[in-house]
C-alpha cells in the first residue's frame, strides 16, 4: 500500500515539474532526469551541483549554496577545505550515467514551504542508506543549504 502510494505521488511530482520518471534500477520509479537543468526546481537544483561536483567546478558549486552560507570569504575557504573537497570526490557517486545525468531520489521529506530534505541513493556504495541533501528557498530561488554527499 505504501509502495503504491509512493509512485503515485512520484507519479505527480514528475509530471508537474517537468521531468521524464524511468525506471530505477531493480523495476521501481523513482529515478528522476531533468530535462531542463536551468528550471528552478529542487530536482534542477541538485542535478547542477551534482554535476559541479563532477566537473570539478567550485564556482559553479558556490552558485547553488545559499547565500548565507558564502558570503564572506571564510566561509567560501571553510566551504573548500572541509565540504567541496569530499563532494567533489563523490559526486559521481550519486549518477548512474554521468553522460546522461540523472539521480535517484529514495526519500523526500517536506519540511515547510521553503525547506526540503531528499535522500539520494549512492550508486557506488549501493548497500549504504540514501544520503540527504537540504535545500531551501531563499528569494524565489532553491540553494543546499546542507549535505552528507
Amino acid at each position: 500500500m505504501r509502495l503504491i502510494a509512493l509512485v503515485m505521488i512520484l507519479t505527480s511530482l514528475t509530471a508537474s515539474s517537468g521531468f521524464a520518471a524511468v525506471a530505477a534500477p531493480g523495476g521501481g520509479t523513482g529515478d528522476q532526469r531533468v530535462e531542463d537543468a536551468k528550471a528552478d526546481t529542487v530536482e534542477a537544483l541538485v542535478l547542477r551541483f551534482l554535476q559541479a561536483g563532477m566537473a570539478g567546478s567550485f564556482e559553479k558549486y558556490l552558485a547553488e549554496v545559499h547565500p548565507d552560507r558564502r558570503s564572506t570569504a571564510d566561509q567560501k575557504s571553510q566551504l573548500m577545505r572541509y565540504e567541496w573537497k569530499r563532494f567533489a570526490g563523490q559526486a559521481a557517486w550519486y549518477v548512474p550515467d554521468p553522460k546522461n545525468p540523472s539521480f535517484t531520489v529514495e526519500r523526500r521529506q517536506n519540511l515547510s514551504e521553503t525547506k526540503v530534505k531528499l535522500f539520494l541513493k549512492d550508486y557506488k556504495n549501493t548497500a549504504s542508506m540514501p544520503r540527504p541533501i537540504e535545500l531551501s528557498k531563499w528569494d524565489g530561488r532553491w540553494y543546499v543549504t546542507s549535505n552528507s554527499l
